[in-house]
């Protein structure tokens, strides 16, 4: 699609490595509203006022964050798989790319809009992996963010069997390194303690089906 090369990739490509910090944050903004329709997943929903019906703003929010979901599952390959991924994610990447990137991500995938491109990645084996290796990083702050994408695989209750495979067989390492994974943080930090220890347990009880 010319389009998506001409106005979509010159960001992920170009502009996501800059060195000038404003530039970058305005292209991963940009990419942000692009992939989501400008939707905070983290954002609870607004109370509906008495006796109205959806307002104008509601239902535009969910016509761009279909429009962007769409959008996505159309270019999943070229953006999710390629750019983000195998570039983006990489080992060669640049911090700030990174952990930009792996925060772009988990805002992607924890958008409602976005399920069917959720389903889509963490089913693949590749992608768990990926992640994995971002579990192990370097950088405390990449570990964290990582962690808020691996739990999506963890917490999928339609798990492909190659995922599961890698879970299970990687389950005692996993345990032993959640455990004590940014374990400072929990006493400040209830939903990620509370969110650990449902990803342990999960794995805990993980069989792999004959």
């Amino acid at each position: 699609d010319d389009n998506v090369s001409r106005y979509v990739l010159p960001f992920l490509d170009r502009y996501v490595h800059q060195p000038n910090f404003e530039v970058q944050g305005d292209a991963l903004e940009t990419m942000n509203y692009f992939f989501t329709g400008g939707i905070n997943p983290a954002a609870p929903p607004a109370p509906p006022r008495q006796g109205s019906k959806d307002t104008a703003d509601d239902k535009e929010s969910a016509n761009t964050g279909d429009i962007a979901s769409e959008f996505l599952e159309r270019q999943y390959a070229l953006i999710v798989e390629d750019r983000l991924n195998n570039k983006l994610l990489s080992p060669k990447t640049s911090y700030v790319a990174k952990r930009a990137s792996i925060q772009l991500l988990s805002t992607v995938l924890l958008t409602r809009s976005n399920y069917a491109v959720m389903m889509k990645y963490v089913s693949s084996r590749h992608n768990l992996r990926t992640i994995m290796l971002l579990l192990r990083d370097q950088s405390g702050h990449i570990t964290f963010d990582a962690f808020h994408v691996f739990k999506i695989f963890v917490a999928n209750p339609q798990k492909t069997r190659e995922v599961t495979k890698i879970l299970v067989d990687n389950r005692t390492k996993l345990i032993k390194y959640l455990d004590g994974l940014h374990k400072d943080r929990e006493s400040s930090d209830i939903q990620f303690r509370d969110e650990k220890k449902l990803v342990i347990s999960t794995l805990e009880g993980l069989e792999l089906e004959e």
